[in-house]
């Protein structure tokens, strides 16, 4: 027969693992201004989005946690559960050659948040590392927030839009091609932070590479390789 305490530690410790896996909001998409779409880093395009358990509807998730990246267990902009942590540098390279989704005028990043369960929620909080190096991250205004409280709500395997803005005359010199900024959304989750990074350009910028309409561009991921992609 078990005793109070070891009973009272096992429900704690099964709570907090229904907490874990029962997560999750993923940055899935970037609807550029210039007519180019992109995606978050680490987002494989094959990762069904009408469920909501671990596998595999939350594998592509970032987990985004500033003790994880101050001990460098992961980058500025997180991991994944598939991929590990997201190298930053790849994907940024990746999308460049893709064509960058490209920010309005007055600098709004419109993109879209997949929550696939419970504390996927909103509120969601951005920043723009302007050199696209994740070292330091201006705070974005929000303009339409994921709906939530305190990263919960009872929404599962829905899109959000979630669009923010740059500071005033931020200039986007990172990648590449230079003409690069990151954009890391995250909410508050006890279990995250979830959300995820992205590439993006200012309005005005260098044309994208042209690319056929229905032709699939492909973005290497740890997990995936050349079959993560996504439609344009």
């Amino acid at each position: 027969m078990f005793s109070k305490p070891s009973f009272v530690s096992a429900l704690i410790l099964a709570i907090a693992t229904i907490s874990s896996v029962n997560a999750h909001g993923a940055l899935v998409a970037i609807t550029g201004s210039n007519g180019v779409n992109g995606q978050g880093f680490g987002i494989v395009e094959s990762t069904p989005r009408d469920g909501t358990r671990r596998e595999p509807f939350q594998t592509d998730t970032s987990i985004i946690r500033d003790r994880e990246i101050s001990k460098g267990d992961a980058g500025p902009c997180g991991r994944t559960l598939a991929g590990g942590p997201n190298d930053m540098a790849a994907q940024l390279e990746a999308a460049s050659s893709a064509g960058l989704p490209a920010a309005a005028a007055d600098g709004t990043v419109t993109m879209t948040i997949h929550q696939i369960n419970g504390d996927g929620a909103g509120p969601y909080e951005c920043g723009v590392s302007a050199d696209a190096s994740g070292t330091n991250f201006a705070a974005m205004k929000i303009l339409t927030n994921v709906p939530g409280q305190n990263s919960r709500s009872n929404a599962k395997a829905t899109d959000f839009a979630l669009v923010a803005q740059m500071p005033t005359n931020t200039t986007c010199t990172g990648g590449p091609n230079g003409d690069a900024c990151v954009v890391r959304c995250r909410n508050a989750a006890r279990a995250g932070p979830f959300g995820g990074c992205a590439a993006v350009t200012n309005a005005g910028s260098a044309a994208a590479p042209a690319t056929p309409a229905n032709r699939k561009r492909f973005l290497r991921t740890r997990v995936a390789g050349v079959n993560a992609g996504y439609w344009v």
